[in-house]
């Protein structure tokens, strides 16, 4: 279990390298909080109405059911378009973004021991910037995806239910701009 959280983590630690060049645009880091469980964001913009979204996330939400022992771990990226918005007179504004993604990570599902899990990820919402370098966000984030687990030495493979029903309760966030 541990080897593979390892994996993930490496994943992460070289994308975000690789998303470190420069660019004139902003960039966003931050957290995000649900009942499901917290994360860490990273926003990067791809143009002038797309950006894309790299989360680390401490998945809680069995642990909350008594469930597992210890939150499970994901990582997904999704690549945004904002779709409508307003500005204000000061400075801030309102943009409403939503876009596909996938996801992988080791989390426990409904009644179900830890596994593997992948699949799409998509992502709905808005976010109010102020002009002092902070964005909030509410956003949806529901996880079509397979849990794959070990029974007998065979892999077993169902439906990430964990991943729909939570997906739909609403996900806060905070980021810093630079």
């Amino acid at each position: 279990m541990a080897e593979y959280g390892l994996k993930i983590s490496c994943v992460i630690i070289l994308t975000l390298l690789f998303l470190h060049e420069s660019s004139g645009q902003e960039r966003g880091v931050g957290t995000s909080y649900s009942y499901a469980g917290i994360g860490l964001t990273y926003e990067k913009p791809l143009g002038n109405e797309t950006f894309m979204d790299l989360q680390l996330r401490a998945e809680a939400f069995e642990i909350f059911h008594s469930n597992a022992p210890f939150p499970g771990m994901s990582a997904s990226m999704t690549w945004n378009m904002y779709f409508a918005g307003f500005q204000s007179g000061n400075g801030n504004y309102i943009r409403f973004f939503a876009g596909p993604g996938v996801i992988a990570g080791y989390m426990p599902d409904m009644r179900a021991p830890y596994g593997g899990v992948f699949g799409l990820k998509g992502r709905v919402g808005g976010e109010c910037r102020f002009d002092r370098n902070v964005a909030i966000s509410m956003s949806l984030s529901p996880i079509l995806g397979a849990h794959v687990t070990m029974r007998e030495g065979m892999p077993h493979m169902k439906l990430f239910l964990n991943g729909l029903i939570y997906g739909l309760m609403p996900e806060v966030g905070i980021k810093y701009l630079f």
